[in-house]
């Protein structure tokens, strides 16, 4: 029967992502790899449930609904289950297989637990990535140097923090912790670009776009972009985009992108994903006769790769981009990335940016969760959450303390970006999301040297919703129009 077909072909999609969690695969667990992360994850109970039965009971609701062994689109819901006669024929062995699965699930995860995952425990017990931060007063030099004559294999040098990043065993996690300048130790987790799980993904990869002539898109046409134009466009403003990289050679983007940093190998700032060019281009895509037109067309952007192919990168690797816009002097970044987890090094280094100058805008996430994620839920950060065409948040973007305290939204929803391979395509996401406001910030720029808290303040103030922040949709919509308005209203 289609039934037991549907049985088998969603056990056997179980498996293949339930074991690609404990491998390290599954972008779902933006924390370190191996089975260790179901212990300290809080969300891991929900997602794993969501891995094991979403495909199964979303294709048998279908079965269910459609009233015969063939997926035809009839009635769906109870009204078409209890409708349809033959679905009477078929309950008990519904039934059946939904005590066959959770007996099938109950007996993967024991045998899960108790083969693969020790193997997976030992092995990252043997080579795990670990941030190390030492007393700011001591010179890191030579702690580096005793480190290294014990075999530790350091990877990053962060004085933003006074730390590094290593790989450690235990013998070697024990040395660290015994010298006198040893402040803390943490697993350098992973974080990732972020994705939007609905309506659509943040990758639309077969869906092109190909622009008769430039255009605007509603994304920018929303935030009044086009009417602070009249006063500013970003002109020699530097804008750092801490994310994959961005593709310099595109239609939109030529001569947009004047420099960049790889803080992952060294090697090339180029962007092999797509995500870092999506958001450079939504930024500061060029008013040059093609594609679009970003928020700020005349800012001056810095690529700074922290994430690889596959939108992944590591928390030192950000720190480490921080570091370099901090030296560069660069006065705003954009990270549309996160993590569930709460970096303390990533949270002092932001605080470090911060009081350097630096402004941090951060997109929520896509979870459609009561949590903002990290950095997006640090208090010096912007938080960025998503928006409609009909300016409601989109269901799933999040939200939470962090949005009302300090973020608001911009449109992430269909929007129209340039992507790496010279085209265009339509994404959604809080990533998309977070540009429309480090544009404003590149506006606001051009004007002069105006203080963090000051940007932060005219961003927020002249917002929708600015009377009334709430944890739904922080202080509303933003305004590029209003926010030039106000900051030109107190300098006068």
């Amino acid at each position: 029967m289609n039934i037991t077909r549907i049985y088998m072909q969603d056990i056997s999609k179980s498996q293949e992502r339930f074991s690609s969690f404990f491998c390290g695969r599954s972008p779902l667990f933006p924390l370190e790899k191996g089975a260790e992360g179901i212990l300290i994850h809080p969300k891991n109970s929900r997602n794993i449930a969501k891995i094991l039965f979403s495909n199964f009971a979303k294709r048998l609701s279908i079965f269910l609904s459609a009233g015969e062994a063939r997926y035809s689109p009839l009635k769906r819901g109870l009204g078409g289950f209890f409708g349809t006669i033959k679905n009477s024929k078929i309950i008990s062995q519904t039934l059946l297989m939904l005590k066959r699965v959770y007996m099938f699930v109950t007996a993967l995860m024991i045998l899960l637990i108790l083969t693969g995952c020790s193997e997976v425990i030992w092995s990252s017990k043997k080579s795990d990535r670990f941030i190390v931060t030492f007393d700011r007063e001591v010179e890191l030099s030579p702690i580096l140097d005793e480190l290294e004559a014990a075999g530790i294999r350091i990877l990053d040098r962060l004085d933003i923090i006074s730390g590094i990043s290593c790989y450690l065993n235990e013998e070697q996690m024990a040395l660290v912790k015994a010298m006198p300048s040893f402040r803390y130790v943490e697993l350098d987790f992973e974080l990732y670009m972020l994705e939007a799980e609905q309506p659509r993904p943040l990758f639309i990869r077969d869906y092109q776009i190909a622009p008769a002539s430039e255009s605007i898109d509603w994304g920018v046409k929303r935030i009044n972009a086009p009417e602070a134009w009249e006063s500013a466009t970003g002109k020699n403003v530097r804008v750092g985009v801490i994310d994959t990289g961005i593709a310099a050679d595109h239609p939109d983007l030529q001569g947009a992108v004047i420099g960049g940093f790889n803080a992952i190998d060294g090697g090339s700032y180029e962007d092999d994903n797509n995500h870092g060019t999506y958001v450079a281009s939504v930024l500061a895509a060029r008013r040059n006769g093609v594609g679009i037109i970003g928020v700020a067309p005349d800012a001056l952007l810095y690529s700074i790769k922290v994430m690889d192919s596959e939108g992944r990168g590591y928390i030192s690797d950000v720190i480490e981009g921080c570091q370099w816009a901090i030296a560069e002097k660069i006065p705003v970044v954009n990270m549309s990335l996160g993590s569930d987890y709460q970096s303390t090094a990533l949270r002092e280094a932001m605080a470090e940016a911060a009081s350097q100058g630096l402004s941090v805008i951060a997109a929520a996430g896509n979870d459609g969760d009561g949590q903002v994620l990290y950095p997006a839920g640090d208090d010096v950060a912007i938080c960025v959450g998503a928006s409609d065409m009909d300016d409601r948040r989109v269901p799933w973007s999040n939200y939470g303390q962090a949005l009302k305290e300090n973020g608001a939204l911009a449109p992430g929803d269909w929007i129209l970006a340039a992507d790496k391979d010279g085209g265009w395509q339509r994404v959604s996401g809080t990533s998309i999301a977070a540009p429309h406001v480090t544009g404003i910030f590149a506006l606001l720029l051009e004007t002069g040297r105006i203080e963090r808290e000051s940007l932060r303040r005219f961003v927020l103030q002249s917002a929708s919703k600015s009377e009334n922040p709430c944890e739904s949709s922080g202080y509303g919509i933003v305004d590029a129009g209003k926010a030039l308005d106000l900051m030109s209203g107190i300098n006068r």
